[in-house]
């Protein structure tokens, strides 16, 4: 194989190994606490998140309110998901329906940013790590 060919069969090698779709940012699992803004008390809860964008698996549990349920896709990028929410177990604690936006921090972390469907505002949020 001549020189320049085989540094082609590199380049597109490199590329077909690349994903093209950004997906990597967010697969994985996550965990943090949360944190509650329109409580007068200082609320927090654990959150423990599963993504598997190629499978289109995205859960969701609030462990210590013992909560779940699974999340949509709504919009997708490199740099930030948006999701709607939907609450299966125990909506008599967490509330049923919502909006949720991810935004890559860097390859370990994610800002987690929750919105009620009526809100404009932010009503809770964290920054969960890759586990």
């Amino acid at each position: 194989m001549k020189p320049i060919n085989q540094l082609i069969f590199l380049i597109v090698l490199f590329l077909a190994s690349c994903n093209p779709n950004g997906d990597k940012w967010i697969n994985g699992q996550w965990v943090g606490v949360g944190y509650q803004l329109d409580s007068v008390e200082s609320d927090t809860w654990s959150i423990d998140l599963e993504i598997d964008m190629e499978n289109e698996l995205f859960n969701i549990e609030y462990p210590s309110l013992e909560c779940s349920g699974r999340w949509e896709l709504i919009e997708y990028s490199d740099e930030r998901a948006i999701f709607d929410e939907l609450i299966l177990d125990n909506t008599s604690i967490c509330i049923e329906r919502g909006i949720v936006i991810l935004t890559k921090v860097d390859e370990n972390h994610i800002s987690f940013s929750y919105y009620t469907l009526d809100e404009e505002e932010v009503l809770a949020y964290s920054t969960l790590k890759r586990k």
